[in-house]
């Protein structure tokens, strides 16, 4: 009986050592895939900087630098997250549903609009589609983070970061603040990413910018 017991947990054992190396071999050709994807996005718009001159130059650049600018609403959003120092950049939807969030930042319906009192709260995937809250995690107290809507700028300064269970849906609730509150999963999606911070400053755009954006 116990030669018995000692092939199961034997088998278990192997069984168990097998799925680890599965799950690190399958995560590494993930990374291996992306950083290949991006490295024929620099190679391509590289050759097209080879063959265009001019302003069209600049713009290939700010591509390469990964600066998207100008901060500028379009589509359906209701306006445009922006942390520079981490290369976060998205245009937000309301809504958190899986086909939102596979393309845009979404706001968690009933949360506070943008510059409001309450708990303006956001959304993002981090690790699949276009996986625009990626470098949460590098967040810090005291970062910035922009938010641009049609008519305004908003700016929030981080004042905690945490990972939390899914199940701590208290990070949602209202404030009496003008509060913003980013979440996205952990690599392995076992964990919430938890980003907060406060409204520190707000200006209204001039024309130009309400036409062509923010720089």
């Amino acid at each position: 009986m116990k030669t018995y017991k000692k092939f199961k947990f034997q088998a278990r054992f192997k069984e168990v050592i097998i799925l680890i190396i599965f799950i690190a071999v399958t995560s590494f050709a993930i990374i291996e895939v992306k950083d290949l994807l991006n490295q024929e996005k620099v190679k391509s718009l590289t050759e097209e900087l080879q063959l265009n001159g001019g302003s069209t130059n600049n713009n290939i650049i700010a591509k390469l630098k990964g600066e998207d600018i100008p901060l500028r609403v379009t589509g359906n959003a209701i306006a445009v997250l922006d942390i520079p120092a981490y290369s976060i950049r998205g245009q937000i939807v309301e809504g958190t549903d899986d086909e939102t969030l596979k393309n845009y930042v979404g706001k968690f319906i009933g949360s506070a609009e943008p510059g409001q009192i309450g708990n303006f709260s956001l959304a993002a995937h981090n690790n699949i589609y276009t996986e625009l809250f990626r470098n949460l995690h590098k967040v810090q107290i005291g970062d910035k983070i922009r938010i641009v809507t049609k008519t305004h700028e908003y700016i929030y300064t981080v004042t905690s970061t945490q990972t939390v269970d899914p199940t701590r849906t208290d990070v949602l609730e209202g404030s009496n603040k003008r509060e913003i509150t980013l979440i996205t999963c952990t690599q392995a999606a076992t964990k919430r990413i938890v980003v907060k911070g406060e409204l520190t400053s707000e200006r209204e755009l001039n024309d130009q910018e309400k036409e062509e954006g923010v720089k």
